[in-house]
Formats: C-alpha cells, structure tokens, sequence
C-alpha cells in the first residue's frame, strides 16, 4: 500500500517510478528489441534460409509456428513456476540462454536442427516477454500504466524500425547466419544492461511478486485456477491470441510476397517492413492519449481498422507507393491496440500480474501456432488475398469480442 501511494503521489506530479530509472528501462526496451526481432527478421529471411537448407519457402515459414508453439508452452508455465525468482534475473537469464541459441543456429547446416533450436528461441522469449511486461506493470499506476507500457512496448518497434533491417542488409553481406550472430551479441549486451541497471528499493525486494502479489507459499494450482475462472482475463487473453495470429498470418509470408512480387533482395524488403517499426514507434511513445481516450475503447476501433488493413495490405503487394503507407498505417493501428492490450493485461488480476501477463504472451504464440497451418495451406492454395481475408475477419470477430457488454472488461477502467 506505501509503494501505490508514493507512485500515485510521484505520478500526481507527472512523473513515474520509471522516469527515475533510465537505464532499468533502456534495458527493459533493449529485451524486447532483441527477442522480438526474431519472429520479424525471419520473414524477409525466409528465402535465404530456404535456400540455404534446400527446402521450400512455405516449409521454412514453420520456424514461425515452432517459435511461436514453444513460446505459447513456456510463457505461461514460466510465468507460474517463476514467481518466486525476481523478474529481472529470469529476463536476464533469458536473454543469455537466446544468445547461446542463436550462435549455434548459427552454425547449424541442418534444417532440423535448425527447428529445434528455434523450440529453445521460443522458449528463451516465453521468458523474457512476460517477465518484462510484468516489470513495466510494477513501474506505475493503471492510471499511468499506458505511458510506461508504450516505452516498454517501443522496443517491438526498434526491433523492426532497427534491427530487423540491420539483418537484412547483414544476410546480403555475411549471410543469415551472421545476421543472427548479431542478434545475440545485442541480447548479451541487453543482459549486461539490465544486469548493471539500479533499481528501486522496495522492487528490488519484492520483484518476484509484483504490486501486492501472491506469497511464493501459495500453490501454483490455485493461481492458475484463479486466473482460468475470471473472465475479463480470459477475454483479454482471447482477443490478443486472436490479435497476434491474425497478424502473424500475414507478416509471415509479406517478405516473401514482396520479394517474389517485385523481385527484391532481402534489404529492400527490410527497409519496407521498417515502416511497420515506424508507425509503431510514433504511437507507443505517445502512449498517454490511449490512457486518456481509455484503454477498451482504443483496443476495440483499433482491431475494426485492423480489420480493413489487414484484408487489404495483400492486394498493394505489387505497389509499393501504396504498399509501405499501409505498412506505416499498420503499425500505427497495432501499437494502439497492443499498448491498450497489455496495460488492460496488468490490471485484471493485479496480484497475479506476473501469472497474467506470462499467459498474454502464451496466449499470443498460441495464436500464432493455430493460425499459422491455415495460412500456410491458404498461402499455398489459394495466395496471399486469402491469408488477409482470413486475418481481417479474425480482427473484427476480436473487436466484437472485447467490445461485448458480458467481457467485463472495461470495468477495470471505472475502479
């Protein structure tokens, strides 16, 4: 109660926990630039990994679905079995074991093993997101929580806006498995940041739980049964699986089709894709106006407008002029909706929000692993129109979802 009240106080005179902690949140944003850059660098890398193993474009598109079912297994059960770990150590001790993984895919010359050591990728990521998200939480009032979760959140944009077409001009130079090798030099750097970072005092003695959080006595059946059975939470947990495979579906095969379209190299398509990473930057350093506008409200006319994007993008492939607007466009609308998700996340069950958060990323890569067999057989079949008809029917169905009076989901805004 003395920690929310000396927030609600510091944040009253338009400060957070997180603005006296600069380098606990560079690194915090250095995690998320460094894990999510792999689920975004693969897909204008696909043909050169393909290429590389001897094997078909659609088939090297099931590094996204290995990647995204380890992660859906291991964010949740994470979440569960390390609440008693501060969250800083088990974010760390991620972004060590996603460096190791990475030099050895590095060295790899088969494709299966390649598969597995994306398994362990996904594993690595389904412990650093949630940890972090969770961390971001701790940082601030729900009040407040957009502006600090949409810092946070920025590093998905460097990851594309930066990272992302750093590789694609490294697999150009070096090859794939330099780009990567890259990436898990900037994890272990990420690791050394957050390793050397300050931290608040009272945080630094009670991270593992979280604002108010469950004693680490308390069984790990009774948590999950808790979080399972409160149905703003399942809510929030289905429109962001939903979210996140509609959007995956579509990201998965838009290098590809850009490349195959327009006969690209990989770093013009990178470069095209940044513009996702730029729109999504512009909003999430903005986060405050989804806190004034509401949280609910700017979650559910973002999935309707992602609904229109997302079935539309596939038809400009073949126009760039109009193709990296939409592209900008998209990242605008998936920030807001992403920044608004994750904040509402963070509330639902306050002191199980470490639990909460770790299933919102279970809940993403499930998404992900159940959309990606459909889209891959609609790819192959029908093309890629088909993949983003699929992807802006699930957006609408998502917004109807969180919109529906019975979720309960908005109530949370009214405490």
């Amino acid at each position: 109660m003395h920690r929310n009240t000396a927030m609600q106080a510091r944040e009253g005179r338009g400060h957070t926990v997180a603005d006296a902690f600069p380098l606990l949140v560079a690194g915090l944003v250095a995690a998320i630039a460094t894990v999510g850059a792999t689920i975004f660098a693969i897909s204008p890398l696909l043909p050169d990994i393909a290429a590389s193993f001897g094997v078909a474009a659609a088939q090297a598109g099931w590094l996204i679905g290995v990647y995204g079912l380890s992660m859906a297994i291991v964010a949740p059960t994470v979440g569960l079995l390390a609440r008693r770990l501060p969250r800083a150590r088990v974010i760390v001790a991620g972004l060590l074991l996603f460096a190791l993984v990475w030099l050895l895919a590095a060295a790899t010359r088969r494709f299966d093993a390649l598969l597995g050591l994306t398994l362990l990728a996904g594993a690595a990521t389904g412990a650093v997101i949630p940890a972090t998200y969770a961390y971001a939480g701790d940082l601030s009032t729900f009040a407040h929580r957009g502006r600090v979760m949409g810092r946070i959140v920025s590093g998905w944009s460097i990851a594309i806006l930066l990272v992302v077409p750093v590789m694609a001009i490294a697999s150009q130079a070096i090859g794939w498995q330099g780009a990567f090798a890259g990436l898990a030099v900037a994890a272990l750097l990420a690791a050394l940041m957050l390793a050397v970072a300050p931290r608040p005092v009272d945080m630094a003695a009670a991270d593992g739980r979280g604002e108010g959080e469950v004693p680490a006595e308390l069984p790990v059946g009774p948590s999950l049964r808790r979080v399972l059975s409160h149905r703003p939470t399942l809510f929030v947990l289905a429109v962001n699986g939903i979210d996140m495979g509609a959007f995956y579906a579509v990201y998965a095969f838009l290098g590809n089709e850009i490349r195959r379209v327009n006969d690209w190299g990989a770093a013009p398509v990178g470069f095209a894709i940044a513009g996702y990473g730029a729109g999504l930057l512009l909003v999430t350093l903005n986060g405050r106006l989804i806190d004034r506008i509401g949280k609910t409200r700017s979650a559910v006319v973002a999935l309707v407008v992602l609904g229109a994007l997302l079935s539309g993008l596939p038809r400009l492939v073949g126009t760039p002029a109009l193709l990296v607007p939409a592209i900008v466009a998209w990242g605008c609308t998936q920030g807001v909706f992403f920044t608004a998700i994750t904040s509402l996340a963070t509330e639902q069950i306050p002191e199980l929000r470490g639990v909460v958060t770790a299933m919102l990323s279970g809940a993403t890569y499930l998404g992900v692993t159940l959309f990606s067999p459909l889209a891959v057989l609609l790819y192959e079949r029908t093309g890629f129109p088909a993949v983003g008809a699929l992807a802006g029917l699930a957006s609408i169905a998502a917004a109807a979802l969180l919109a529906w009076p019975g979720a309960q989901v908005a109530s949370v805004e009214r405490r």
